[in-house]
């Protein structure tokens, strides 16, 4: 089963954990993402068992199911009232998930949490009213990675979504911060 068999992660930018703590500990208020920054939310699909044949269309229709969510959430705070947007009630919703979190007992901290990550990036991207993009890859074969990433990603697929327009506007290839990260890790 795909779904059990994934993982996300905000890849960029590279220090959102301090980030989060920042603003979860009032240092920081909301937008704690710049303007100009790229943000880029990756999902890998077969993260354990790489994604088989049969398995590709289930991981796609994961993907696009994930990406529309994801287009629904950023539209609700788009053309909500401004204080969904307000620091106060994105830290409050953030220490809901994470009082939720401790309840159930999963050692996830806030800033790996996907439903935080995905919020986070929703809310960034109504706020600053950008364009986004989704992009569906793999699986990916051994000869498309550099050595440093095969183990991790040969046999996957990864979603990358992206706070920007279009593929061209990232001026990489949009795996190569998944790449970057992979490699630091």
């Amino acid at each position: 089963m795909i779904v059990a068999d994934s993982h996300m992660a905000m890849v960029l930018p590279d220090d959102i954990a301090g980030r989060m703590a920042d603003f979860m500990s009032g240092k920081a208020g909301f937008p704690f993402i710049g303007r100009d920054e790229t943000v880029c939310l990756m999902y890998l699909y077969g993260r354990a068992a790489g994604v088989k044949p049969e398995e590709v269309g289930e991981a796609a229709g994961l993907a696009q199911r994930t990406a529309g969510q994801m287009a629904i959430d950023i539209d609700g705070y788009a053309n909500s009232s401004a204080g969904k947007l307000d620091s106060e009630y994105i830290r409050s919703k953030y220490l809901n998930r994470e009082l939720q979190l401790a309840v159930e007992n999963k050692q996830a901290k806030l800033a790996g949490d996907p439903a935080i990550l995905s919020d986070c990036f929703a809310q960034h991207v109504a706020h600053y009213k950008q364009d986004y993009f989704f992009g569906l890859y793999g699986p990916l074969r051994e000869a498309e990675l550099i050595a440093d990433v095969r183990p991790a990603l040969a046999g996957r697929m990864v979603m990358v979504g992206y706070n920007r327009k279009s593929e061209q506007e990232l001026g990489s290839h949009p795996l190569i911060p998944v790449y970057v990260w992979f490699k630091e890790r």
